[in-house]
């Protein structure tokens, strides 16, 4: 697939010192200077970031729905990078063939991402969604340096008992164990930075 993330930096031999073996290493998203895309490609930039920046309400917002993230009462803010996965991360043709949701949040804090996805009435399709894009293959290595991964679905109508379901339930469990929560929200959903809990609470 066409990914539009950090890269690998590899790691050659420094001027005035003996060879030594070649060492690859995780370039930080976070170290790229404010407006620069850590995909690399100006050409990609508007697809893939929507912002970086240290904005006091994070905001996702698609056919009426809308997730806020509230940093209001943070001083100082934390700075945010919006992505947006579907033709961002995940460009033509993979991005028609697989699950993905709409946006990721990823916050330099401690290391916090936020997987939203903003639906209309087809939650199962959503928390598919989620999943998939918290299993795939090439994000390992990002979700590996983040403490705490939260899921966030926002939709038109929550269909009763879902929480029961097992696709619910197995989500769920996911995100506990990347030290997050699962939450699903009617028309909008706004938290505050200091209430997305930890180890599933909600």
């Amino acid at each position: 697939m066409t990914r539009h993330m950090p890269l690998p930096v590899e790691r050659g031999k420094q001027k005035g010192k003996k060879k030594q073996n070649q060492s690859w290493e995780q370039e930080d998203a976070y170290q790229q200077p404010l407006g620069q895309s850590p995909c690399r490609s100006d050409a990609q930039q508007k697809k893939c970031i929507d912002f970086l920046d240290s904005r006091s309400q994070i905001k996702c917002e698609e056919n009426g729905k809308v997730y806020i993230l509230n940093q209001s009462k943070i001083n100082p803010r934390y700075e945010v990078i919006k992505f947006f996965v579907d033709q961002g991360i995940i460009t033509n043709p993979e991005a028609g063939r697989v699950y993905k949701c709409d946006n990721v949040l990823l916050i330099k804090d401690s290391g916090t991402a936020i997987l939203v996805e903003l639906k209309g009435k087809e939650i199962r399709h959503a928390l598919k969604q989620l999943s998939a894009t918290l299993d795939q293959k090439e994000l390992q290595t990002l979700w590996d340096c983040q403490k705490r991964i939260f899921g966030r679905v926002v939709c038109r109508s929550t269909p009763p008992r879902i929480q029961n379901t097992n696709e619910y339930m197995g989500i769920k469990e996911d995100f506990a164990r990347r030290n997050g929560n699962l939450k699903i929200a009617e028309e909008n959903m706004v938290e505050e930075y200091d209430a997305l809990g930890y180890m599933g609470k909600a």
